[in-house]
């Protein structure tokens, strides 16, 4: 093992690559839906390799570390934590919910935070193990990351985190499981639809569904003279004749023996069976939709209208397969808001996409265009931010270099334009930026903290486990109360937001097995916006209080 070791630490840069590689792949191992993630994942590879003698110094050798590559990694991480919540940061309040689960996401951080202050004054407990026990408590990197650049001991923090981050994981999964058969919430009850009585006009969960024509009634006249869309609500959207596709129009004219792909809400598309003809499976006609276009909603009159207004499916005779937001895909039922920034993911004839675009926004860049001065620009701006030197009340004030890069990257993430340049990047250039930068983050800062991992385990390891597990456990409850006995909101959506106010995808998933709502996702994804704003600050605002 000393060799092993010893080679490895000729080599730190291949070293770290191994730490990020072994901690990723931990962190995705699952657990009856539960896993580390890469934070939690990286930790708990570095401090045990860090403990067997593994180190970068080789890297930088005996001068002082003026940056480092963790540094490099600790702004990649918190400029994106900002980027990503941008567009939501906003424009979730557009919602006619949107107020109530920014103000959940919130209050998700703030009750966390006023709980370890209390904990920390009532047990004496160091400014490191009590930032640690906060970040674990909340499962949130952006919590550790920030509260690491602020001078306190880098091992204590680490160590607080990685054994308390367990137990904020398992813990909040638990009483999603519990809380809701303790409370007697039925959350499956819960989905719009469901009942007539909370099912509104014209929305609620809409379906796909394929039928075969063989009413005589309805063949060789011009759909426009049928009015299939007016008699039953549903719409046709695609037609399979003889082996080949039609993407219907009003002119088009039906045959006996077609079968044709349609959408609308259950009810809608019972009367379109009578119509045209029998049910048959949809397998054939979906595998054989045309191919799918990526919208990027960026038009100001499409905000905050739902999809039952915008008309999109019989204006344009399109498909919205599903809606994408903040890293989460949403049904695309009638009545779903969009946002800014939503991506519409649609199939029909590229003449009715390009109409459809145009009503929206724009196309989404290709995954294969990513615009690096956004990033390169963006952190530079976020920098000087955090350098400025502020004079409120005479007082001497420095933002930092977090908080700049947290501002920059909201503002950045929001504003969508710079002139005539977007500012959107695509998903998976943004998720390998935000991974990379922590994955190298932790990996340095989790070797580092694990030469003396012996030192921060002894540093009152009880105190930081019971306040970490009460922090988790009350957080959840004052937050529910709080949702339902002020904010009024339904079981589901009170859920989704304080799942969201925790950045937990662990959380979300576990709800998601209960229940299969887009109640979820709209909540979680507007607190969620909060949320990593709220907990990145956190990690800093509890050292400063402590000191």
């Amino acid at each position: 093992m000393a060799t092993l070791v010893e080679f490895i630490n000729r080599m730190p840069l291949a070293g770290l690559m191994l730490v990020t590689a072994i901690g990723f792949t931990i962190g995705r191992l699952q657990f009856r839906g539960m896993s580390l993630g890469p934070a939690g994942g990286t930790l708990f590879a570095a401090l045990p390799l860090g403990y067997l003698g593994v180190n970068f110094d080789a890297l930088y050798g005996d001068g002082p570390r003026v940056f480092t590559i963790g540094t490099f990694g600790f702004v990649l991480f918190i400029y994106s934590v900002g980027f990503e919540a941008g567009p939501r940061f906003f424009s979730s309040i557009r919602d006619n919910n949107g107020w109530k689960f920014i103000s959940l996401g919130l209050a998700v951080n703030v009750l966390a935070l006023a709980l370890c202050l209390a904990w920390s004054r009532f047990t004496n407990l160091d400014e490191a193990s009590t930032a640690g026990m906060l970040a674990g408590s909340l499962t949130s990197a952006p919590t550790f990351a920030a509260a690491s650049q602020m001078g306190i001991d880098g091992t204590r923090l680490s160590v607080a985190f990685a054994i308390t981050y367990p137990i904020g994981l398992i813990g909040v999964v638990l009483m999603i499981q519990l809380l809701p058969r303790l409370l007697r919430q039925n959350l499956t009850s819960q989905v719009r639809g469901d009942s007539p009585e909370d099912r509104p006009q014209s929305s609620g969960r809409e379906d796909t569904r394929a039928f075969e024509i063989k009413e005589s009634a309805c063949q060789g006249v011009p759909l426009k003279d049928l009015n299939l869309t007016h008699r039953s609500g549903a719409v046709l959207t695609l037609i399979l004749r003889a082996g080949k596709l039609i993407v219907p129009d009003g002119d088009t004219e039906l045959k006996s023996g077609d079968r044709a792909l349609a959408r609308g809400h259950v009810d809608q598309l019972h009367q379109l069976e009578r119509l045209l003809g029998s049910e048959i499976e949809a397998e054939e006609l979906l595998h054989r939709m045309p191919p799918t276009r990526r919208i990027l909603v960026a038009q100001g009159k499409a905000f905050g209208k739902t999809l039952a207004e915008l008309n999109l499916i019989r204006r344009f005779h399109g498909i919205v397969l599903h809606i994408e937001r903040a890293s989460e895909k949403i049904d695309p039922d009638a009545d779903v808001r969009l946002l800014r920034h939503d991506v519409l993911v649609v199939a029909g004839a590229p003449s009715n996409v390009k109409r459809m675009v145009e009503e929206l926004g724009d196309f989404e860049p290709s995954a294969e265009e990513t615009n690096i001065a956004i990033y390169t620009g963006g952190i530079f701006l976020g920098l000087l931010i955090g350098s400025f030197h502020l004079h409120p009340l005479g007082l001497d004030f420095t933002p930092g270099m977090a908080a700049g890069l947290l501002l920059s990257g909201l503002i950045l993430g929001w504003a969508g334009r710079i002139g005539r340049y977007t500012t959107h990047v695509p998903k998976p250039a943004r998720q390998l930026v935000r991974d990379l930068g922590i994955l190298l983050f932790i990996g340095e800062t989790g070797i580092e903290a694990g030469a003396n991992l012996m030192e921060g385990l002894s540093v009152a390891p009880w105190q930081t486990l019971t306040g970490a597990a009460i922090i988790s456990t009350f957080t959840v409850l004052a937050s529910l109360f709080f949702a339902l006995k002020f904010l009024r909101l339904k079981p589901l959506d009170s859920w989704g937001a304080i799942c969201g106010g925790l950045t937990s995808s662990a959380a979300l998933h576990a709800l998601r097995q209960r229940v299969d709502s887009n109640e979820i996702t709209i909540s979680y994804a507007a607190a969620y916006a909060i949320g990593s704003v709220a907990a990145t600050l956190a990690g800093q605002l509890i050292v400063i209080w402590l000191r």
